[in-house]
C-alpha cells in the first residue's frame, strides 16, 4: 500500500494510503416401640373425632396469627415501594445500575486500551544496547520507559476497532517495524515481519470503510487505505494535525493517551527512527519480512509487544 507523500503535504492534497448439591437420605432409625404413637400424633388423631367447638382461646390465637402475617406483609411491601432516596424502587434501581454498567461497557468496554513497548527509538547512544544485530534504545527524554498507550474508540469506527483488537489478540504487532516515518506527518506500521502471518491476514480480505467520525488530529490512529473499502492491517499514527485526511475517508479508530505512570505519550512516538524515511519497500517486507528488514534497515523502530491493559 502507498501512503500520503511529502509533496501531498505541501499541496495539502493527499493520495489514499494502504496503507449439584444433593442430600444423602438418612437411614431410618429403628423404633423399639412401633406400637407407641407420638403424643402429638394422638392429639391430632383424636381431635378429628371430637365435635367441633369454638374455643375462644383458639379463636384469639388465629386472629393474632392473621394480624402478625398482615403486618409483616405490609412492612415488606412498604420497603419495596419506598425504594431509595431518589424515589425509585430497589428493583428499578438495580435495573438502572445494570443498564449503566452496560452503557459504560459499550463506551469503554474490555480490550480498549493497548500498551505498546517500542525498541530502536531515536535517542542518544548511551541509551542504546545491542541485542544481536539490533540496536535497542529507550527515549532520550525518559530513561524509565519506552512505552505508550492507545485508547480505541468504538464509537468512532467500530469495524476498524474490531480488526485492531483481533490483530492485538493474535500478537500481530509483536516485532512489527515502523517502516515509514515522515516527521510531522505520520508514522506507519502494520506489515508483519513474518510473511506467513501477513499472508493469513491478507487472505481474510479487506475491511469495509467506517464513516469518518473522528478527525485526523495529532495523536490519532488510523487505518491506511488504497482507496474505498481497502483497509487491511496497516495503520498510521498522525504526528501532526492532518485534518485534510478526513475528507478523503481516513477514519481514526483511536488515539495515543497522555503519559502516565510507567509509560509515555506522543513524545515516544516522535522518537521512532525516521532516517530511512520512506525507503523500505513494502513488497519486500511482505515477501521476506524480518530477514529483509534486519539486513537492509536494522535501525528501524519496532514494537516488542502490544498488550491489553
Amino acid at each position: 500500500m502507498s501512503a500520503p507523500t511529502l509533496s501531498d503535504i505541501e499541496a495539502v492534497e493527499m493520495q489514499s494510503i494502504p496503507v449439584g448439591y444433593r442430600d444423602t437420605p438418612k437411614e431410618d432409625e429403628d423404633d423399639s416401640d412401633d406400637d407407641e404413637v407420638d403424643e402429638l400424633d394422638m392429639i391430632a388423631a383424636s381431635s378429628s373425632k371430637l365435635p367441633k367447638q369454638k374455643d375462644p382461646a383458639l379463636k384469639r390465637h388465629s386472629y393474632m396469627t392473621y394480624i402478625f402475617v398482615c403486618v409483616v406483609a405490609i412492612i415488606l411491601l412498604a420497603g419495596l415501594l419506598r425504594g431509595g432516596k431518589d424515589g425509585t424502587s430497589p428493583f428499578n434501581a438495580r435495573t438502572k445500575a445494570m443498564s449503566d454498567d452496560l452503557s459504560t461497557s459499550s463506551n469503554t468496554g474490555d480490550n480498549m486500551i493497548i500498551e505498546f513497548t517500542v525498541a530502536n527509538l531515536r535517542t542518544n547512544s548511551q541509551n542504546c544496547t545491542h541485542v544481536g544485530k539490533m540496536l535497542q534504545c529507550i527515549p532520550q527524554h525518559n530513561n524509565a520507559t519506552n512505552k505508550f498507550r492507545i485508547q480505541l474508540h468504538d464509537e468512532w469506527a467500530p469495524i476498524g476497532v474490531k480488526r485492531f483488537q483481533e490483530l492485538t489478540k493474535a500478537n500481530f504487532w509483536d516485532d512489527s517495524r515502523i517502516f515509514r516515518v515522515v516527521p510531522n506527518f505520520v508514522s506507519q506500521v502494520g506489515i508483519s515481519s513474518y510473511p506467513d502471518v501477513q499472508k493469513y491476514w491478507d487472505s481474510l480480505g479487506n475491511l469495509k470503510d467506517d464513516e469518518v467520525v473522528g478527525s485526523n488530529r495529532r495523536g490519532t490512529v488510523t487505518f491506511a487505505t488504497a482507496g474505498p473499502n481497502t483497509r487491511t492491517t496497516q495503520i498510521f499514527i498522525n504526528t501532526a494535525d492532518n485534518k485534510f485526511l478526513d475528507k478523503q475517508g481516513f477514519s481514526p479508530i483511536g488515539e495515543v493517551l497522555p503519559a502516565g505512570d510507567g509509560y509515555g505519550s506522543m513524545d515516544v512516538v516522535d522518537e521512532m527512527y525516521s532516517k530511512y524515511g520512506e525507503e523500505p519497500d513494502q513488497g519486500m517486507i511482505e515477501e521476506k519480512g524480518k530477514e529483509y528488514l534486519e539486513e537492509e534497515y536494522p535501525l528501524l523502530s519496532y514494537f516488542v509487544t502490544a498488550v491489553f491493559v
